[in-house]
């Protein structure tokens, strides 16, 4: 049956500046009963709060990349200070958090407990922030449709979109173009080369980016 060839891509994640210094972050309220994980594609949604970008907005439809996870507040921003140098309140704390790769049922727990405090952290979707992410195809039927070329990577030719697999992971589709791309390719992740489901470095389309517009 057609489809992506593997089904745990991993979290997408940041992997260079192209001014080789700290990427481009920012912090947004985060909007309620969010579970995305690190990794995920996120967007600001019309009342301002941070959600899972939706997979179809693809112009001004993706903020970033999420370097945190969602928190599953009972209400958008629950936590954060509500006025100039209150304390951080609601949730507070939490006993486990995100996720283990490759251990669908572990869970993370943390001494001390991590703070939850109603924003979402994110890599900013802007042409200076590079990501890392795996190579596959939603309408796979053999070995080459989930294995990068180095035509894929050729200017005119290397813009494609995003898919979310059954684990929540994410990743860049060979099958998704024109229209549904939302990112440009850079290179093929150097110690894979081009195997099946290679990592490739990308950045988000300027007309994808809610930073950018």
């Amino acid at each position: 049956m057609a489809g992506p060839n593997t089904q745990n891509h991993g979290p997408i994640i940041s992997v260079q500046n192209t001014t080789n210094s700290t990427p481009l972050t920012g912090a947004v309220l985060e909007a309620a009963s969010q579970t995305f994980k690190f990794g995920t594609p996120v967007q600001i949604n019309a009342a301002g709060f941070m959600k899972n970008w939706d997979g179809a907005t693809t112009t001004n439809g993706i903020a970033g990349i999420a370097e945190s996870f969602g928190q599953n507040l009972a209400l958008a921003g629950a936590g954060f200070p509500t006025a100039a140098f209150a304390p951080v309140s609601g949730p507070i704390a939490i006993q486990t958090y995100g996720f283990v790769p490759n251990e669908a049922s572990a869970v993370n727990i943390a001494l001390g407990t991590p703070v939850a405090e109603g924003r979402t952290l994110f890599v900013e979707a802007v042409d200076q922030n590079y990501f890392l992410g795996v190579f596959d195809n939603s309408a796979g039927l053999v070995a080459a449709d989930y294995t990068p070329t180095q035509a894929d990577f050729a200017p005119g030719t290397n813009t494609f979109g995003l898919t979310i697999d059954t684990n929540g992971f994410w990743y860049v589709d060979f099958n998704k173009t024109g229209a549904s791309a939302v990112v440009q390719l850079l290179q093929v992740y150097p110690q894979d080369g081009f195997i099946v489901n290679a990592r490739v470095i990308f950045k988000f389309l300027a007309a994808a980016s809610q930073i950018n517009a």
